[in-house]
């Protein structure tokens, strides 16, 4: 019984592909897809309008992510069971993509938010760890560990930033 309570009080450092790294959040994700090259990765990331900065140095990539609006329909979560914060901010932050072997990992830290949290109007961007985390950024504020909050932010920073390889225009009779 004492295990468990000391657990709880604790408290999470990490919810879904987010985790707390030197007092900062950051969301870390490693998809695997054979056919991911730093090349390819970053051809389709200077496709996408809310990325900026796209280098290549070997076998990684870096880009701005700016101002993410979170399409919390899309996750199938309703506006009443979305907070505010979720459906008025926009996120920002510095990915740094790291390909090898079949595999490729994206980590993006600074995560920067501006938009409506109830209680404050965040108009100049502001470091999500200050709201997501408590004790100096040790552990994560129990009130953003739920689906509706990191949980739709986990779900829409891996669907805008996974690679999605063009499938190949099969040539048909016409075009010989």
């Amino acid at each position: 019984m004492t295990a468990s309570v000391f657990a709880v009080a604790q408290g999470n450092v990490s919810y879904g592909n987010f985790k707390l790294v030197d007092q900062e959040i950051i969301y870390q994700k490693i998809f695997i897809q054979d056919s991911a090259s730093a090349g390819k990765l970053a051809e389709y990331y200077k496709t996408l309008p809310y990325l900026s900065n796209v280098q290549q140095t070997g076998d990684e990539i870096t880009f701005d992510l700016n101002d993410l609006v979170i399409d919390y329909k899309k996750f199938q979560f309703t506006q009443v069971g979305t907070p505010s914060i979720i459906q008025t901010g926009k996120y920002s932050g510095k990915a740094m993509v790291g390909v090898k072997d079949g595999k490729y990992r994206i980590t993006l830290n600074t995560i920067l938010l501006t938009g409506d949290i109830g209680y404050k109007k965040i108009t100049a961007k502001e470091n999500l760890t200050s709201f997501a985390a408590k004790n100096n950024g040790t552990i994560l504020a129990q009130d953003w560990c739920r689906p509706n909050m990191l949980g739709l932010l986990d779900q829409s920073f891996t669907d805008k930033l996974q690679f999605v390889e063009k499938a190949k225009k099969k040539k048909d009779d016409n075009d010989w």
